[in-house]
């Protein structure tokens, strides 16, 4: 007899019906033999294996998830501690309530994960991720009517819905003709036919496994059915002990707390992800674990941030504010687990260690540092270098597969052409054919006229034949052609370049500090130590003295290459910065009076004098006598040149103070535009002296500061400055030995000097009113 369909069946009458009778309606499962085996001893709930947002109640009968800060948006998702390797069982749930949080739509403009209510029943290994349908160690129903597994992922089957009991079977009896299937039941009509497991998963224990979002579910793990089936089968409580297995689960009453310990962008998150696959029961806890579970929830990655890091830039409201993290902070310590704490920055600050130690203070949680700092060992390499070239081989693959995609459309349009081309010359054909029967009536013609019609058509035949045999020609090269795309049948092998073979880490693409959250921390990285509070610290590549010098040989190094992003200038800058602008625009206004009334000397008197008076024995600058101030003859590139040796002296007494680091007491020459800019407030612009490079154009006023070294830094050549006028007397003594240099013939002594867009209106309008007065002085003699 023919199983019924599903549309003649009445979920609700099942219920009501005689055993009897409900047996005659034949599924395409059996009943259930008699088995003699004893069955398991082992509790079927949930342990450990569940995501953190997972709270379970009646003893595990009941499972419910949170909601607040964001966690409405993730899956949650629980295995259970027993799996089935052999026989065939199933387990039912049953959502009881379906939640609707309240969500701020004030700044939300992100896509939220949808449905919004979610339920995944199905089967995953031992270790495999939490959320069904994140790897390929799993098997799967959805609410949404679907069979999934991994990436995969079709519409098999009907929707169910809250109030409904939804019954999961997995068959693993061998001699069964549905070996290796699972099968779907709601309220005790089969909703799914059986759905073929991957071939991956027949070998391995699979253990009950359910995912859901915003719903409440009661779940059945046996021994008795809430719902009965058309066949006889038995739940997963009442299973054979030796067709189950336990999962390995912690020590009961003892658990690890453990905070990795390295230097940024040197294998941290490598080792880890190692150190994983070879615990999978632990949990990391962690900014890039969140996006990998949100990503796995539905959501999209937004980009940016660091590794250690990444951005929260989901638009949505518990996302932004950083409220998922304060929950998960908050609730991580309350369920017993082995965590992973992985934070590079925190785990190398003493204060931020302090603070997850306090947070994990219950005495069940043994707290330990793992200190992974120094030469790696040879065993991570060798992992390393398995690593990127299967990164580099996955690479190369889809190239390949992207490029035999194209060739193939080229082939598939090469193909449509010559079919085209071939549907043309047929239809060419039957209309010469139907030319010559048509002449072959036209007996009536004239026998000239016909011949003279006749051998016409014939020559147009023999053409159109000729053509025909050479596109056919063509075609044939075509296919030849089409046979060899030069791609091959499988994608090429790759092979490590020398240098990759002598990587001892990663290259650095996104690093795991951000530059500015990096120099703000940087000066107080440490090596964590028992007196911290931790039950232990273990050094795993080298010993503890080597990590503590590497450390502060790295941090040395880091200082002199990474930027201070939050330094402020000091108030003593500020107050000196006001004092000199003072000055500076007195000098100015001092020279263009002198100049409005100038002390009428020859040219060669003005020589002669220069060349007599020693510049720095000048006590004011204001007036080397008759009032003629020493900066009388400065031009608007000798300004701007005073102006960059005060400032670039005041830049690096100023960063010295400030920094207070005697580790990091100069400028590095990369960095110098950088703290100009932070300091003075504009942009420091070679170009205004024809010069690409900042170091190129600071050689101009050598005899204040100095760029050397190795690596280049930014060094003063002056000791505490009591005056500025000092300033005045370098750029006059410059300004004459470049005019004495000019004067000798020398044309490399000029500057090409071009004002900033400011400053020439300011040279412009000075000049203008220099005119000004001149005319109006002119006019009054008139």
């Amino acid at each position: 007899m023919a199983p019924k369909t599903e549309g003649k069946r009445k979920a609700g009458k099942a219920e009501d019906e005689p055993s009897a009778k409900r047996r005659e309606k034949e599924d395409v499962e059996a009943d259930d033999p008699v088995d003699p085996r004893p069955a398991t001893k082992a509790t079927v709930g949930f342990g450990v294996d569940t995501t953190l947002n997972v709270v379970p109640a009646m003893q595990g009968k009941v499972l419910m998830a949170l909601t607040e800060g964001g966690m409405q948006y993730f899956i949650a998702g629980a295995r259970a501690s027993v799996g089935m390797k052999a026989g065939r069982y199933l387990y039912e749930v049953k959502i009881i309530e379906a939640l609707n949080p309240v969500e701020s739509t004030q700044g939300i403009h992100g896509r939220t994960p949808q449905p919004r209510q979610l339920v995944r029943l199905g089967f995953s290994t031992a270790g495999s991720s939490l959320v069904l349908g994140d790897c390929d160690d799993c098997v799967y129903f959805d609410s949404e009517g679907n069979f999934g597994s991994g990436k995969m992922k079709k519409r098999t089957s009907q929707n169910f819905t809250r109030d409904q009991v939804i019954s999961v079977l997995l068959n693993l009896d061998v001699n069964s003709h549905n070996a290796y299937t699972m099968s779907l039941f709601r309220e005790g009509v089969r909703i799914a036919e059986p759905q073929t497991i991957p071939e991956r998963l027949r070998d391995k224990p699979l253990f009950p496994h359910i995912c859901f979002r915003n719903v409440t579910v009661q779940v059945n793990m046996g021994p008795n059915l809430l719902k009965p089936l058309p066949f006889s089968c038995r739940m997963l409580q009442s299973a054979a002990g030796s067709d189950v297995i336990e999962s390995k689960e912690s020590e009961v009453g003892v658990y690890n707390v453990m905070m990795p310990v390295a230097v940024p962008d040197e294998g941290t998150f490598d080792w880890l992800d190692e150190w994983l696959e070879a615990h999978p029961s632990w949990v990391e806890l962690s900014d890039r674990k969140l996006q990998q579970w949100a990503v796995s929830s539905g959501l999209s990655k937004p980009k940016g941030g660091s590794q250690d890091k990444p951005s929260f830039a989901y638009g949505i409201t518990g996302m932004e504010d950083m409220s998922l993290q304060k929950v998960i902070s908050a609730i991580a310590p309350t369920i017993p687990r082995n965590y992973v704490v992985m934070e590079v920055k925190a785990n190398l600050l003493a204060s931020e260690r302090a603070e997850v130690l306090k947070r994990f203070s219950l005495p069940h949680f043994k707290k330990t540092a793992m200190v992974i700092m120094g030469k790696p060992t040879e065993e991570f390499k060798d992992k390393l270098r398995t690593k990127i070239l299967r990164e580099k081989q996955a690479k190369a693959d889809n190239e390949w597969r992207l490029k035999k995609a194209q060739r193939e459309q080229q082939k598939q349009m090469l193909r449509r052409q010559r079919e085209l081309a071939e549907f043309r010359r047929k239809a060419e054909e039957n209309r010469k054919k139907l030319l010559e029967e048509a002449m072959k009536k036209a007996g009536d013609e004239k026998k000239e006229d016909g011949k003279e019609m006749k051998k016409e058509v014939k020559e147009e035949l023999e053409e159109e034949k000729l053509d025909a045999k050479e596109e056919k020609v063509e075609a044939k090269e075509e296919e030849v052609k089409e046979e060899d795309d030069g791609l091959g049948d499988e994608p090429p092998k790759v092979e490590l370049s020398e240098e990759e073979l002598h990587f001892d880490f990663r290259p650095v693409i996104v690093g795991d500090i951000a530059p500015a959250a990096l120099s703000k921390s940087l000066s107080s990285f440490t090596i964590p130590e028992e007196s911290e509070g931790f039950d232990s610290v273990e050094f795993v590549w080298e010993g503890e003295v080597e990590c503590k010098e590497y450390l502060r040989r790295w941090v040395l190094d880091a200082k002199q290459s990474t930027r201070m992003e939050d330094l402020q200038p000091s108030k003593s800058f500020t107050d000196k910065m006001g004092s000199w602008q003072k000055q500076f625009q007195e000098w100015q206004a001092k020279q263009k009076s002198f100049k409005t009334n100038p002390t009428k000397k020859e040219k060669k008197d003005v020589e002669e004098a220069e060349t007599k008076v020693d510049i720095f024995s000048i006590e004011d600058v204001d007036d080397m006598g008759d009032g003629e101030p020493l900066y009388a003859n400065f031009a608007p590139e000798d300004w701007a040149l005073l102006q960059l040796r005060y400032e670039s002296y005041l830049l690096q007494e100023s960063f010295k103070k400030d920094v207070d680091d005697p580790d990091r007491t100069d400028i590095p020459e990369v960095h110098i535009a950088f703290y100009f800019s932070k300091y003075f407030k504009r942009t420091l612009n070679p170009q205004v002296f024809n010069f690409k490079t900042v170091g190129e154009l600071l050689d101009l006023v050598k005899d204040t500061v100095i760029v050397s070294g190795e690596p280049a830094v930014l060094t003063s050549n002056m000791d505490d400055v009591d005056s500025p006028e000092i300033f005045v007397k370098l750029t006059e003594e410059c300004r004459r030995d470049r005019q004495r240099r000019t004067d000798a013939g020398d044309e490399t002594a000029k500057l090409k000097y071009t004002p900033p867009a400011g400053a020439a209106t300011a040279i412009r309008q000075a000049d203008l009113h220099k005119g000004f007065t001149i005319h109006r002085a002119l006019m009054a003699h008139v």
